[in-house]
């Protein structure tokens, strides 16, 4: 048996080093969760990076195909009016030249019906497109 006021100091010792266990435990999980946290952050960010290059590539290439969409126009006319240098043309080679601007990103010419084209966009989603009911 022992006197309670003797073993006081020992029992505060082992208060204290309990005490501090829990805090060092304490301090390895928060540092851990910020470790987490921060390795989410770079994940997010790293994911955030890659899909905003995926979209400018697929915009570059969706610009690109209408380019050559406006300059194979171009050819076409020029080939046509060669071809039928006997016939007044001019009309239509006129229509066409102006939906060769419609298409080419570099003019990016508003078309009266059609609007302007959102180059960027996927050949599917930018039409044009027929307007109406559908069955």
């Amino acid at each position: 048996s022992y006197v309670l006021e003797d073993r006081l100091g020992d029992m505060m010792l082992s208060i204290y080093g309990e005490a501090e266990q829990m805090k060092q435990t304490r301090l390895v999980r928060e540092e851990a969760e910020r470790h987490r946290r921060e390795q989410e952050r770079k994940r997010e960010e790293q994911r955030q990076q890659y899909n905003a290059e995926v979209d400018r590539s697929l915009a570059l290439v969706n610009c690109a195909a209408d380019y050559e969409i406006a300059c194979r126009i171009r050819t076409y006319v020029s080939v046509m009016e060669k071809a039928h240098s006997n016939q007044d043309l001019s009309a239509r080679a006129s229509w066409a030249r102006a939906k060769a601007d419609w298409y080419d990103p570099t003019v990016a010419k508003e078309d009266e019906l059609l609007g302007r084209r959102e180059h960027e966009k996927s050949q599917e989603s930018k039409g044009p497109q027929h307007k109406g009911y559908r069955w």
